[in-house]
């Protein structure tokens, strides 16, 4: 009777232990249910500013992009002396960037190199210079310096070393053009029927006239350089986008 009374007491003590147990481990799920669901929802916060992270691109222009802007900004050769620098400023009026044309380049080098400049069309040795208009205000013109990156300096509109230049005389200015012939035919006159002719196979059209949104254009003939071999029209703009690009030296 003794030892049956023992072995009740020790069923019962691990029944109790096993119950004890079982009730911890239950109480512990759902802390530990709890924890991995804030794990969770803080992965999925990070994921998310990641992600919206991940979709904010940079400022991006395409120099074909006109806009409301009716022209840009060009070297003023007739008043650029040796002297003079092309000096662009940051919003707060400090200076950016400043370059000469009129520099030793004995090594072959561009000593006023600036990696973040890239505008509408530069070259140092040829005295190219064209900026793309951002704005402007009483002293000041906004202008694209990056046509990359988006990045707008300033330049003072007192600086002799530059013009304004509306977007006809650039581009009737320019050496040569070229266009998507399939997309854009010559044509006999402006909005006109297209002009059935045989191109020379290696042909270069020059800017002659411009008429709204149409641009006259001649080409040499295959044998005869000098000689003008016809004459067409294109559609130099579509509203505020250029359809042509521009060459600047033969």
């Amino acid at each position: 009777m003794k030892c049956l009374t023992i072995i009740c007491l020790v069923s019962t003590l691990l029944v109790s232990q096993a119950c004890s147990a079982e009730t911890a481990s239950e109480q512990a799920l759902p802390s530990s249910d709890m924890n991995q669901n804030e794990m969770r929802s803080g992965k999925n916060e990070n994921t998310d500013k990641a992600t919206t992270q991940n979709k904010v691109e940079p400022v991006q222009t395409e120099k074909t992009f006109i806009g409301n802007v009716k022209g840009l900004l060009v070297l003023n050769s007739q008043r650029h002396d040796r002297k003079d620098f092309i000096r662009f400023y940051n919003d707060d009026g400090t200076l950016w960037y400043e370059f000469t044309f009129y520099y030793d380049d004995s090594d072959g080098k561009f000593e006023y190199e600036n990696e973040n400049f890239a505008p509408f069309a530069f070259h140092q040795d040829y005295f190219l210079l064209a900026l793309r208009l951002a704005g402007e205000d009483k002293k000041r013109y906004e202008v694209f310096v990056n046509e990359d990156t988006g990045l707008k300096k300033f330049v003072k509109k007192s600086d002799k070393g530059l013009k304004f230049q509306s977007w006809e005389e650039h581009v009737k200015g320019a050496f040569a053009v070229e266009f998507n012939q399939p997309e854009n035919p010559l044509r006999e006159s402006p909005d006109g029927k297209v002009k059935n002719v045989d191109l020379p196979k290696e042909v270069t059209f020059h800017p002659v006239q411009v008429n709204g949104e149409w641009l006259k254009v001649r080409w040499d003939g295959a044998k005869l350089p000098k000689k003008d071999a016809g004459s067409g029209w294109v559609k130099w703009r579509n509203n505020d986008q250029i359809l042509i690009e521009l060459f600047y030296f033969a």
